[in-house]
């Protein structure tokens, strides 16, 4: 178990703060029951003072609640009289409703969401998702290529899944250089989780990369290698086609997460969208995330969401396809559609990492001495992590002999109201605070 934090002076705000860093931490339900038990005592609690939370504060009545099915304490609460402010009030009871909703407890989550202004969420087919293996969706018994219904199901969808498309060596030289969070990637960028550091990436023109006659691989080494090597997959030109006639520059950009933390639904666009969106041919995530130690036990993290919403849309996603993190593992989906990553639900160790890789066919690099969207690739004075990423890798072999299709996850439904029911037709967009994500 995490470190306790019962028998412990707190303030409501240190209570929400501690309840946080637990879920994060969590390697066992009894960490998640105390979590669940931080949260209803700070957005309960009468008084802005510290007081001693033990064992048997609120306990009692906190285990009826849970029994009887209280929603997350109502928004209308005025701020002060829990000792929160309006933000943290806000960001604790939505913390409280995602933890129901992904314990099978959606409905539980209903009142309390409504009084924070929600008036629909994300589908509790989202949220307490299918763990892959739940179905016989995604590959044979025996891990064999698909059956033709499946392949023609597959077809249908707009995330394509190849498992095992990065070699034993490729898979070490990505954990070296992404693995830790300690490692040096992550120290040069500030990158955080909660808070989170302000998005950065990297771009590099595709005439840099291409082999020529006078140099093989030029100067970009194994991301050279990497990029070469999606590029010319039969599985993904198959798909998408215009990953070869018309990309130009790829930008890669990485996450290190823990199990319980998510990434809100965003399209990928050029500068975040400011000036205009545009889009990607094609987005890619690759899994250097760590393998559970039997089938049974699932990798780190929750599962990558692809949705069929395009920002010009006048109505919400209908439908939606999900890819569970595994190593080796490649996701590539039309970087039009809206897409996200559902927080991992009940607890796991170690961490969720992944390199992402976007295809344009026209992006603007912009200089900058710190970190950014779309900086030019460090060219002098490499940092640790690029010397790593441009480092000579040869490997010979096959290389796409171990790769095999698998279909992602089918969703029917994206979006409901509180209730848990479909959103009816012609309700129109709601605004983006009217839906609740939970992360």
């Amino acid at each position: 178990m995490a470190e306790s934090s019962r028998s412990i002076s707190y303030s409501p705000a240190e209570a929400t703060d501690s309840a946080r860093k637990l879920w994060l931490a969590a390697t066992s339900q009894s960490d998640l029951d105390e979590v669940e038990r931080l949260y209803r005592w700070a957005l309960s609690s009468k008084t802005q003072q510290k007081q001693k939370l033990s064992p048997n504060t609120n306990r009692d009545e906190n285990e009826e609640k849970r029994k009887n099915g209280d929603e997350p304490p109502k928004k209308k609460t005025k701020s002060g009289d829990c000792g929160l402010n309006r933000t943290q009030f806000t960001q604790a009871g939505e913390k409280l409703a995602l933890l129901l909703c992904q314990s099978g407890r959606c409905k539980k989550a209903k009142k309390g969401l409504a009084s924070m202004g929600f008036t629909c969420r994300l589908a509790e087919q989202v949220l307490d998702y299918p763990c892959e293996g739940d179905d016989d969706s995604s590959e044979n018994d025996d891990g064999s290529a698909l059956t033709n219904n499946k392949m023609k199901e597959k077809r249908k969808s707009l995330c394509q899944i190849v498992d095992g498309f990065l070699s034993q060596l490729e898979l070490e030289r990505l954990r070296l250089i992404f693995g830790s969070p300690s490692a040096s990637y992550w120290n040069d960028h500030n990158y955080a989780v909660e808070p989170p550091s302000p998005y950065f990436s990297y771009v590099i023109p595709l005439e840099e990369v291409r082999p020529t006659e006078e140099n093989e691989m030029k100067r970009f080494g194994f991301i050279g290698h990497l990029v070469q090597k999606m590029m010319a997959c039969p599985l993904l030109n198959e798909n998408f086609p215009k990953l070869q006639s018309q990309a130009n520059f790829v930008e890669l950009w990485a996450h290190n997460r823990p199990h319980a933390s998510g990434h809100q639904m965003h399209f990928d666009s050029d500068d975040e969208g400011r000036g205009g969106i545009r889009n990607p041919i094609i987005s890619t995530i690759i899994y250097i995330t760590a393998e559970g130690a039997t089938k049974k036990v699932k990798a780190t993290g929750g599962p990558s969401l692809v949705t069929n919403q395009k920002l010009s849309d006048i109505r919400l996603a209908s439908k939606g396809w999900m890819a569970h993190p595994k190593q080796k593992r490649l996701v590539a989906f039309d970087g039009r559609y809206l897409h996200g990553v559902v927080p991992g639900k009940g607890f796991q160790q170690g961490r969720r990492v992944t390199l992402m890789l976007a295809f344009w066919e026209n992006i603007k690099i912009r200089e900058g001495r710190e970190p950014g969207s779309a900086r030019p690739f460090p060219d002098n004075n490499l940092p640790e992590w690029a010397k790593h990423l441009v480092a000579p890798f040869n490997e010979d072999g096959d290389n796409y002999g171990s790769c095999v299709e698998a279909a992602p996850v089918k969703l029917d439904r994206i979006y409901e109201t509180l209730d848990g029911k479909a959103r009816k037709r012609g309700t129109g967009m709601p605004t983006y605070d009217e839906v609740f994500q939970g992360f």
